[in-house]
Formats: C-alpha cells, structure tokens, sequence
C-alpha cells in the first residue's frame, strides 16, 4: 500500500505562497556554485542538511533514525501511544494524520507482565498537528551546533521548522539553499543554488570523492553507520576565477527572532512555535525494527 502525502493532508487555505516560477542556473554557474558548495562542505566541521520527507531513504542513504530529526513523520513509523515506542517497517504503514493503524505494541512490560499492548499510529502529521517534541529538540541542537547548514528542495516556509537553518546564522555558521524557487530566507544565504537536488547532490558528492550508494529499497538498521572518514579536498577546479559572493551583496544577519512578526499578527503556519532558549536533554527514541505482521 502506498500513500499520497499531498493527497491525504485535510483542507488547509493558508499554504504560503504556492506556484512561484522557477529558477534554473545556467550549467556552468550551476557546476561553479556545487564547486564552491564543496569547498564549505569540507571546510566545516558540522554540516546539517534540512531536506523533504523521506529525502534520505530516496536517495539511497539507510533510515539509521539516530541523528535524524523528522519532525513532519515518516510513512515507514507508528508508535505507540502509551510507551512512545518506535516501530519502523519495510513498507509503508498505509494512514496518515496521526490515525490507528490497528496493530498493538508488543513491548514487554518489566518483570515478565504482559506486553505494552498500547495502540499504534502512524507519525505522519497533518497542517494543525504540534511537531514532535523529541524530534524538534534534535533539530534544533543540531541547527544551533552547526557551522553549516544546507536546505535541499524546500521554500521553508512552513514554521517553526523553515526557521532552524537560522539557528546556526545566528550562532556565526552559513547558509546554503537549493531550491528551484525563491524562499523566505533567500536574503541570509551565503550560497543560493537553483537546480534540481539529484543533480546537486551528484556534483557534490563528486567533488567529495564519495560514492551515492544504489538504491535496492528500504534498509532498517539497529544503530547508526560508523562515520565515514573526512573527504579529501574538491579536486575540481572551475574555469574561471570563483567570484567571493556569487549573490551578490553579503546576506544579512538574522539578528531578530525568526518566528517575530510585525503588530503581534499570528504565523502563517499553526505549527507549534519553539522558544530560542537552550534545548533541552532528552531521552533516545525506543526504536523497534519489525516485519509487518500479516
């Protein structure tokens, strides 16, 4: 069974702006732009990458769900709502909204009692559904600790989560957005690129001398892959001499708070709002990996 993310939300008006015209850059500017987008890439020490759902899976990287923050879901999860317990399956759960799958959870209970037996549901949300706590604290460590943050395919426009990349423009980090279309935050980027992400990602992983790993489906791991060793310099040199800023001006500092808006008018999205206050510690996701049962 598959399930339609678009189709399946409730009605909601206010999207944003929806249908913008699109932006292709030239082949060259666009091979000069990923050239340099390498060089930020292996001149941090802290890279994190704000994507689409199911971005990583689709591109052939393995849902180790570690260090990955989904905060709008996954159509592979349900969890169970009294013990919080994770099931990923290798197949789609087949609802969305945050509904009953009709499985149960079968978590054993200390000291040999009964299994948990809580229901389980899917994780995807809908418009007005608050973000998961656990997975917007990740997100937002991860955002404040970067000093480089890449947005792959999204106008990040949906609150408070299109706002994290300024998290780490705040803190003296960089801003990198590829997307075909402007976005709200177009005048804080360090580097704007417009081409498709498959496109971008192949050049850059090519300049990193890494290999893209090919896709034979869902993969669920235990842990987390061991970290792969730091690549070596962009051995790619353009034809010409890179311009310092390929944008132009230099981007503005985000000195106000991202989620402020003018006359105290309410957000366009009902997602919760986070506060900039230190994130919290919490604990890991209990995370099981199991076969859908027939």
């Amino acid at each position: 069974m598959s399930v339609n993310y678009a189709a399946g939300l409730s009605p909601y008006a206010d999207k944003g702006k929806c249908g913008l015209p699109e932006i292709f850059d030239p082949p060259e500017e666009l091979e000069r732009k990923v050239w340099a987008l390498a060089q930020l890439v292996w001149e941090s020490s802290n890279v994190v990458f704000h994507t689409g759902a199911g971005i990583s899976t689709a591109s052939g990287i393995p849902d180790f769900r570690d260090k990955l923050a989904e905060l709008h879901g996954n159509m592979f999860v349900e969890e169970c709502v009294k013990c919080k317990t994770q099931y990923v399956r290798d197949t789609v759960v087949g609802s969305m909204g945050l509904k009953a799958t009709g499985r149960l959870c079968t978590v054993a209970k200390a000291r040999g009692l009964r299994a948990c037996r809580g229901a389980l549901r899917d994780t995807i949300l809908d418009w007005e559904d608050a973000l998961p706590d656990r997975d917007l604290t990740l997100a937002d460590e991860a955002s404040r600790n970067a000093d480089l943050s890449i947005t792959l395919g999204t106008s990040l426009q949906i609150r408070p989560s299109g706002n994290l990349p300024l998290a780490t423009k705040r803190r003296g980090g960089r801003l990198v957005i590829v997307n075909l279309q402007p976005t709200k935050h177009d005048r804080y980027a360090d580097l704007r690129i417009h081409g498709y992400v498959d496109d971008v990602m192949v050049q850059l992983m090519k300049h990193l001398g890494l290999e893209i790993p090919t896709w034979d489906g869902p993969q669920v791991l235990d842990r987390a892959l061991p970290l792969l060793p730091r690549p070596p310099a962009p051995k790619f040199e353009p034809k010409e001499e890179l311009p310092a800023r390929l944008n132009g001006s230099a981007p503005r500092s985000p000195k106000e708070e991202p989620h402020a808006r003018p006359n105290g008018s309410k957000p366009a999205s009902p997602k919760r709002e986070q506060p900039d206050t230190p994130a919290l510690c919490r604990p890991p996701k209990r995370v099981k990996a199991e076969e859908v049962p027939s």
